[in-house]
């Protein structure tokens, strides 16, 4: 047919993987005749933001905006501090995460994700009150709110993907004549911002070009509105529901013309539209998925997502059959219906024959039991020799035969609904199943050697602190089950607060579930998630701190560790199938290299080991002090250093100075770390790997442990955590940890080099692993350790 249409799926979407949506509909409408192609935007703006050339465009512009208060400073300030480790190693970072061979060389993949790390750090620092990462990002503009999205289209300097839209978009795509058809697919809020601003420029490069709107998140979000809304000043019609069938009804009626005193759209399933200021509407319709046809994924740039394979979307099955009260599938995806497990299982091995990868997920909201087992059966028939991962619920008969089949037909980790490990919760939740059979489950898939992964809801309405605290304990104690007696190293668990979803079962009857919901505040219009009260147990701010202290949760191990203000720091679950798929290890929790050990012989010159960035910073006291201050970045080790620094020196004159002249160098600077001696300010820059000798002491004198200068210890709910702002570790303390830690933070001056009395080896040995404690040769002035403020790191 002539009318060509271009799908475009817009950021921010998985940039680990392809959508399915716009491939699904793709090869809906070819199949068909239509003349079609895809765009996917999210991982092409990415891919485009993730280049030396936009990194260093980026920095320039984090240099010469104005910060808008002390904290956006500190984000520009570590931007520009990060910029040029980033700009230099984001190329290679990109192609070690998308090799096989990165899974088996775990400094390969920490160096590669601490420098895309510092590339969205960057990305971040150039936007004001910016945090942008792979997952979701925040900026200047709330996406809860149609006035503040609006304003974003229009705005390259508060807007990332403005300012990355108008230097990266193809535009050729768009204005090329035949073009009639602009889908673009909504399928998450995190996409709302930077789809509407593609769609404010879209309008204005193609008035004439219609434009259809759908996805899950257009469905729930339009079905809201009762009145004409803004957003059709850019979208001609809106598709709720599944979308076959209905975009094809939409370029027939654009082909055929409007007959005088009809509109097309009426005979659109799912349709929705303003006509003269009023919403108009026909009913949705399930799509008969026996005759889908094999997802497109030519129109993709498969070459650019960052996990190896690609990992290609598949599906087995549409919707869900049960009704949970928290969930809203069932809302934004019409009823449930199941394909052919032949048709699935050939469909997969001409994908992997068509792309070149053996790896697959399956997005089926559920896979239920037969689902599995047909499936399953069918992929072991056709010998597709792939691995796949997908998504079902605990049910009677998962048992070791089937969990023996899944494996065989490639099967490499399955995640689970848990939600709760309390009975009496998962029957608030309406949820269906039983702590039995999860268990049964659990261990039938472990010991046929397929890592799970537990999905836990934290505080759904009425449950208690007692009850979430052993659903914890539970995921915990799967994992350690997992490890240690099945020899399963990828079964993992996650959980997140309870969100009280308007589309869901507690959203439409509050009462039902003892919920009583707040209204949203006017101008947060977009918003599908409410604020509630409870009448019994847990409350909304107790759901998100059980959340929050359920993240930290480590078993029983006294020592808890974390890596602060990273945002890559969570495993992705492609990269736990794919370690799963070809055998490598988790990655571990890397020891604090330390390099105090031997010192440097006393006329030994000193250097800025390479890579070293530094800068001035705002020092947050009174606006006479600004400029007071010298931030440091070694990114090779990934340190932070902040030094009050009175004299307007350049760091590189320390290059070529004596060890034993530093001291008195640093004296005449005026430069200390927190107060500290110069002695202990010099340490603390060779201890860090920030000066590097040009030789050692060849006999070291005997050392002493001595804990590290400027450690932060906080309590909280009576736990203690202690960071440390050079390395941004913090560690979590229990039991006989917090005792030991305080005996070696309060050493004195004189003593002798033993260990204090109280202490546990095992904290120790972690204390020392994570950098908490150093090696002091014996003879050197001690200084008293000291504890971290406001502003202390970058």
């Amino acid at each position: 047919m002539g009318t060509k249409t271009v799908l475009v799926n817009p950021p921010l979407w998985n940039a680990y993987a392809p959508h399915l949506a716009v491939p699904l509909l793709l090869g809906d409408l070819r199949a068909r005749g239509y003349d079609a192609t895809g765009y996917d935007l999210s991982i092409e703006c990415i891919d485009w933001m993730l280049s030396a050339p936009a990194l260093e465009a980026l920095a320039q512009k984090a240099a010469a905006r104005p910060a808008v208060d002390l904290e956006d400073e500190w984000a520009r300030q570590r931007a520009l501090l990060a910029a040029p480790a980033a700009i230099r190693g984001i190329r290679e970072a990109k192609e070690r995460l998308k090799s096989l061979d990165t899974l088996h060389d775990p400094a390969a993949f920490h160096s590669a994700r601490r420098t895309l790390r510092d590339a969205l750090w960057l990305i971040s620092g150039a936007f004001p009150a910016c945090t942008f990462d792979l997952v979701s990002n925040t900026s200047a503009y709330s996406a809860e709110s149609t006035v503040q999205v609006l304003a974003a289209g229009s705005d390259p300097d508060g807007n990332p993907y403005r300012w990355a839209f108008d230097r990266m978009l193809d535009r050729g795509l768009f204005l090329d004549p035949s073009l009639a058809v602009v889908g673009v697919s909504m399928s998450a809020d995190t996409q709302l911002i930077a789809g509407v601003t593609f769609l404010g420029m879209l309008r204005e490069m193609r008035p004439d070009v219609h434009v259809v709107l759908g996805g899950n998140y257009a469905t729930r979000l339009v079905d809201r509105w009762q009145q004409r809304h803004p957003l059709f000043d850019y979208v001609d019609t809106v598709v709720t529901g599944e979308g076959e069938g209905a975009l094809a009804a939409v370029i027939d009626g654009l082909d055929a013309g409007d007959h005088p005193g009809t509109d097309f759209r009426e005979k659109i399933p799912g349709a929705v539209w303003d006509d003269h200021g009023i919403l108009l509407r026909t009913p949705r319709r399930s799509v008969d998925i026996s005759v889908a046809t094999k997802p497109a994924y030519d129109a993709h740039p498969l070459d650019k997502y960052l996990a190896p394979g690609p990992v290609l979307p598949v599906f087995a099955s549409r919707s869900c059959p049960w009704d949970c009260a928290f969930c809203s599938i069932p809302f934004a995806s019409n009823s449930f219906r199941q394909r052919s497990a032949a048709a699935v299982a050939e469909e997969v091995r001409q994908l992997s024959a068509d792309h070149g990868s053996a790896y697959f997920m399956f997005v089926d909201e559920i896979m239920s039991l037969r689902t599995l087992r047909s499936v399953g059966e069918a992929l072991v028939t056709t010998s597709a020799d792939v691995y796949w991962y997908g998504e079902t619920r605990f049910a009677g008969g998962l048992d070791d035969e089937l969990a023996g089949l899944l494996h065989a037909s490639g099967c490499r980790r399955m995640n689970f609904g848990l939600e709760s490990a309390s009975q009496r919760v998962l029957d608030l939740m309406r949820k269906g199943t039983r702590i039995e059979d999860a268990c049964e489950n659990i261990t039938a898939m472990l010991r046929a050697g397929v890592p799970i992964h537990l999905f836990v809801i934290h505080g759904f309405p009425g449950e208690t602190r007692q009850e979430a605290e052993r659903t914890v304990a539970f995921a915990e104690a799967v994992r350690r089950l997992s490890v240690h007696r099945y020899d399963v190293a990828h079964t993992t668990w996650g959980g997140s607060p309870f969100v009280l979803d308007v589309h869901s079962p507690v959203g439409t009857r509050p009462e039902a579930f003892g919920v009583h919901i707040e209204p949203p505040a006017p101008l947060n219009d977009l918003s599908l998630s409410r604020n509630y009260r409870t009448d019994a147990g847990l409350s909304q701010e107790d759901s998100l701190q059980v959340a929050e202290d359920a993240a930290e949760s480590a078993g029983d191990t006294t020592v808890w560790f974390r890596a602060a203000g990273d945002p890559m720091a969570r495993e992705i679950e492609e990269f736990t199938f794919l370690r799963a798929c070809v055998g490598a290890p988790q990655p571990e929790t890397r020891p604090v290299q330390l390099f105090d050990w031997p010192p440097p012989e006393p006329d030994a010159r000193l250097r800025l080991a390479s890579g070293v960035t530094f800068t001035r910073v705002p020092w947050p006291a009174t606006e006479a002090d600004a400029g007071r201050a010298m931030a440091l970045y070694h990114p090779a080790e990934d340190r932070f250093l902040q030094l009050n620094w009175t004299a307007d020196t350049d760091l590189r004159q320390l290059n070529g100075l004596a060890w034993s002249d530093l001291e008195s160098w640093l004296a005449d600077q005026e430069c200390h770390y927190l107060g500290s001696a110069p002695d202990a300010t010099a340490a603390l820059l060779l201890r860090h790997g920030f000066l590097v000798p040009s030789r050692r002491q060849a006999r070291p004198p005997a050392a002493r442990l001595r804990a590290e200068i400027g450690t932060g210890t906080q309590s909280h709910e009576a736990v203690q955590y202690v960071s440390n702002p050079v390395t941004g570790v913090t560690i979590r303390l229990r039991g006989t940890a917090v005792d030991t830690w305080q005996n070696w933070q309060n050493r004195q001056d004189g003593q002798d080099g033993g260990t204090p009395s109280s202490t546990d080896d095992a904290v120790t040995e972690q204390l020392v692993r994570y950098g908490f404690l150093y090696r002091e040769p014996v003879g050197a002035r001690q200084t008293q350790p000291g504890y971290l403020t406001q502003g202390q790191a970058v």
